[in-house]
């Protein structure tokens, strides 16, 4: 007898508890054939699609539409990749077969040997489910509390898709960062099964109820880390100094100029050098108004603005070497319009010059043609007298 030691209620409890298991098991195995066959369907349907690009690409080498013919062993290679993974997903279901559904007497046995290792077990009729509570589980002295494991058994006929039990923290405490992870390796009452997913699926299939559960308490009591949501050293998490964010160590940035912590919008980094540099000690280029560290900007010689280094110029800032440059070109203009004007003066000078010399010299040959004939004259007289 299997229940000498148990009261009648007792008695009816695990009746019932174990042919429900024995029943879910049964939808199981019949899920495990139409998913077979699901897959297989799938697969003939790719190699069909593979015998049309063949015909196509036939087609267009008749033709000699090469073009078509490269996008239809595009379209083949990449059938062909999908392939392998449908293959190996139609061998998870049919490369073992199914194995046949224990008797009541057994899954009894595996809930009795639950009671005896759990202080909690509980079957809600209900939801039909199967649940037990672990000890409280403390991870390098963190602690996380007491967990629930619930086996939906409405959901095992679904086990190759997705997992049909789920883990909820009864006395939470969950990752500062984020609320939905419980447990290092649970996050939305899911939990990371990590290299234990195929023995804990392979008892949930042979109905091995009190192996299920104890690997997955297992997996609770123990830290993983390669592979955690939230890292038990960054659980508490740190607050931004500026807006009271709560971070951990991969979205947390340090300033050295005020030595503090800060998140992702509070900071910012230099555009030349990189350092993160928060809002508080940034200091932006007034020429182009990128943000900069203060190692990296520069006072203006002129007006003492801050200015980085590409935009740096001879010591000063763009705009004062603009205006420099203006006084310049203006100083430069002033000159040319001096030089011409000397210039223009100095030519009109030559040409007063030139012009009296002319008015001289023609003076000077007119009185000269004058003079002969008044010689003339006065010879004369002198022969009348």
């Amino acid at each position: 007898m299997f229940f000498e030691d148990s009261d009648m209620e007792d008695m009816r409890i695990l009746i019932k508890t174990a042919n429900s298991i024995q029943q879910a098991l049964v939808e199981l195995r019949k899920y495990r054939y139409l998913a077979s066959l699901e897959r297989l369907a799938n697969l003939v349907k790719q190699f069909k699609e593979l015998g049309i690009e063949a015909r196509k690409l036939g087609l267009c080498l008749a033709r000699n539409w090469l073009s078509a013919a490269d996008r239809c062993c595009s379209r083949a290679n990449r059938s062909l990749n999908e392939i392998p993974y449908s293959v190996s997903r139609i061998r998870q279901l049919t490369e073992q077969p199914c194995l046949k559904v224990p008797e009541l007497s057994f899954f009894i046995e595996e809930l009795k040997q639950l009671q005896q290792e759990f202080d909690h077990l509980d079957f809600d009729r209900e939801n039909n489910n199967i649940s037990v509570e672990t000890d409280p589980v403390t991870l390098d002295g963190l602690y996380l509390g007491p967990f629930r494991i619930e086996l939906h058994l409405n959901k095992l006929c679904k086990l190759y898709e997705a997992n049909p039990y789920s883990v909820v923290a009864l006395d939470p405490h969950p990752a500062a960062t984020d609320e939905t992870v419980t447990h290092p390796h649970v996050c939305n009452d899911k939990l990371c099964e990590g290299d234990g997913a195929i023995t804990i699926r392979t008892a949930l299939e042979q109905g091995r109820l009190f192996d299920f559960f104890t690997m997955v308490r297992s997996i609770l009591n123990n830290y993983n880390p390669d592979s955690p949501y939230v890292s038990i050293y960054d659980w508490d998490g740190e607050p931004c100094y500026n807006c009271g964010y709560v971070m951990n160590s991969e979205n947390s940035y340090y300033c050295s100029y005020c030595e503090r912590d800060f998140c992702e919008e509070c900071s910012t980094y230099c555009r030349c050098c990189d350092e993160t540099v928060c809002e508080g000690c940034v200091v932006s280029c007034e020429s182009c108004e990128e943000p900069m560290c203060r190692h990296c900007v520069h006072k203006c010689a002129e007006c003492e603005s801050f200015i980085c280094g590409a935009c740096m110029e001879d010591g000063i800032c763009p705009d004062c070497k603009q205006e420099e440059l203006d006084y310049e070109n203006e100083q430069s203009e002033v000159r040319r319009s001096t030089k011409q004007q000397r210039q223009e003066e100095t030519a009109k000078a030559k040409g007063r010059s030139e012009s009296l010399v002319e008015n001289q010299q023609h003076s000077s040959q007119a009185g000269a043609a004058v003079q002969p004939n008044s010689m003339g004259q006065a010879g004369v007289f002198q022969g009348q007298e």
